[in-house]
Formats: structure tokens, C-alpha cells, sequence
């Protein structure tokens, strides 16, 4: 039934009761800070600093300002600055430590693609030295290395024609 309440309402009545309900809280929030208005700091002034004239009074707080130091506004407690946060510090060190591990960690990451870069080219060296005969894996292997097919022929012991050879078919086999 309480729905069927709500849904009969017009905008009119529904406009009202937002009115009422904002009057209420303007209410309540005007009892709560006389309520605080009610805890002020009772602050008097000398008696003697009241009876004099304007221009004594000024004299006498240029003497002696501590005579009149009062607070401008109540004392509440929102007036304070905020306490320092507990475990700031402990918390600060962790941000520094976790900043050093991402570092950390980013340096491993570098280092991992490097060996796997290396680690294709190793195996690319090896399984182009395990397709030749051994009698050419030597000539493979110096032109991997980028000797010329005359130097290699030299080393090697074959002749010229097919140290150039084996360095055709080294090439074709990377492109």
C-alpha cells in the first residue's frame, strides 16, 4: 500500500514534500551550531583596559599585546590541522621499495627478452650446422660468422667454388 502511496502522488505534492523535508534539515542544522555556538571560549578583558579611552587602550595593547590575545572564532576542533596520518612513514618506505622492485622487475624483463633473443639466434647457428655434413659444418659456421668464401675455402680445405656455395646457400636460407 505504501507504493500505491507513492505512485498517486503528483509532481505538486512531490515538490512539497521535498520543501518540507529541506525546511526540516535547515532546521535541525540551525539547533546543531547554536548548540556549538553555545561552547565558546569565554575570553574577558581587564577591566582597567575597558575603563580607559580609545587611544590608552590602543597604547596599552601595543605595550602589551598579550593582554588581549583571544581567538577570533570559537575553538572547534575542525580549526586544528589534521594530525599526522599513523604509519605514514611505513608507508612512504613501502612506496620506495615498490617503486625499486618495478624497477627491478623492468631490468629482468630487458635482460629475459635479450637471453631469448640470443637463444633464437644459438638455435638458428645450431640447426643450420645440423642440416650440413660435417665436412661443411665448419664453412657454416664461418659464414655465420661473416668470413668471406676465401678465407673460408683456406680454412676449411675446399676448394673456392664450393666455400662460395656454402655461402649461397647460408644466405638464402636467412632471407
Amino acid at each position: 500500500m505504501d507504493f500505491e502511496v507513492l505512485a498517486n502522488l503528483s509532481w505538486r505534492e512531490a515538490l512539497i514534500a521535498i520543501v518540507a523535508l529541506l525546511a526540516l534539515y535547515v532546521v535541525v542544522v540551525f539547533f546543531r551550531l547554536r548548540r556549538l555556538g553555545q561552547g565558546k571560549v569565554n575570553v574577558s578583558v581587564p577591566e582597567q583596559l575597558a575603563a580607559k579611552s580609545a587611544i590608552s587602550a590602543y597604547a596599552a595593547v601595543q605595550e602589551s599585546p598579550a593582554a588581549l590575545v583571544a581567538p577570533s572564532e570559537f575553538a572547534f576542533p575542525w580549526n586544528e590541522p589534521p594530525a599526522e596520518i599513523p604509519g605514514q612513514q611505513r608507508v612512504e618506505a613501502l612506496e620506495r621499495e615498490l617503486a625499486q622492485l618495478r624497477e627491478e622487475v623492468r631490468d629482468l624483463r630487458a635482460d629475459v627478452l635479450n637471453l631469448r633473443e640470443k637463444q633464437r639466434c644459438d638455435l638458428a647457428q645450431s640447426q643450420a650446422v645440423q642440416n650440413v655434413s660435417p665436412l661443411y659444418s665448419d664453412a657454416m659456421q664461418m659464414v655465420i660468422q661473416g668470413h668471406d668464401a676465401a678465407s673460408i675455402s683456406q680454412h676449411c680445405g675446399i676448394s673456392r667454388a664450393e666455400a662460395e656455395l656454402v655461402v649461397a646457400l647460408v644466405r638464402n636460407r636467412n632471407d
